[in-house]
């Protein structure tokens, strides 16, 4: 059986209902075409469909330093205002989040009261 040294032909077709990707390859020997189907890679994050409150705060770091990225390399390669906005807004709704959160993590104290994390410090 004759090895395949070269690809003559690629084609990648992405079909979302199936989540698969077919690539068509063509032999140069025989000029057969070989099909190669595989799942589409999953989606996390935003780009899966998760809400900001539904992330967990592993996936809420981890969307706060995507989001970051995107707007960046948006800004620098002079995409449209429009893009940016989106991009900006994205970062700073994942910001608040993570401010929230840590809000609701932080001791309460009330005027008067001394809270017993900071009373040996003072």
């Amino acid at each position: 059986m004759a090895k395949i040294t070269e690809v003559t032909e690629v084609a990648a077709e992405v079909t979302e209902v199936a989540a698969v990707i077919t690539n068509e390859i063509v032999c140069p020997h025989c000029n057969n075409k070989i099909v190669i189907e595989r799942p589409a890679p999953q989606r996390r994050g935003q780009l899966a469909g998760l809400d900001i409150v539904d992330m967990t705060d592993e996936q809420l770091k981890r969307e706060k330093i995507n989001s970051g990225s995107v707007l960046y390399k948006a800004q620098k390669r002079g995409a449209g205002a429009e893009t940016i906005e989106k991009n900006q807004a994205r970062f700073d709704a994942v910001k608040a989040e993570i401010e929230k959160r840590n809000a609701a993590k932080a001791p309460v104290v009330t005027e008067g009261e001394v809270n017993p994390e900071v009373a040996g410090q003072i």
